[in-house]
């Protein structure tokens, strides 16, 4: 099943992410190299950083789905171990 939660998220993290790196490309004409190269890497922390955090919202979501798909099967060992109830014999 794909999950479209944890895409959608990623998504929208990569689009902020490549916005910051096309606003240091237009000005890496003008920045010492080994300044780009520390702002690369602030980068790429911060966004390990959001991914780490998508994982875990995604874990969140889909715990809270397999909550609700339980509730909804309700209680598997009551429908197994049911009780029937008695013939009456007359």
């Amino acid at each position: 099943m794909i999950n479209f939660n944890k895409n959608d998220l990623i998504n929208t993290t990569l689009d902020r992410y490549y916005d910051t790196f096309a606003h240091t490309l237009d000005t890496s004409d003008f920045v010492p190299e080994k300044f780009n190269k520390k702002i690369a890497k602030y980068i790429f922390k911060n966004m390990k950083k959001a991914f780490k955090r998508i994982d875990k919202e995604d874990r969140k979501y889909q715990r809270k789905l397999r909550k609700e798909e339980r509730k909804k099967q309700g209680n598997i060992f009551s429908r197994l171990f049911k009780k029937k109830p008695k013939k009456e014999e007359n």
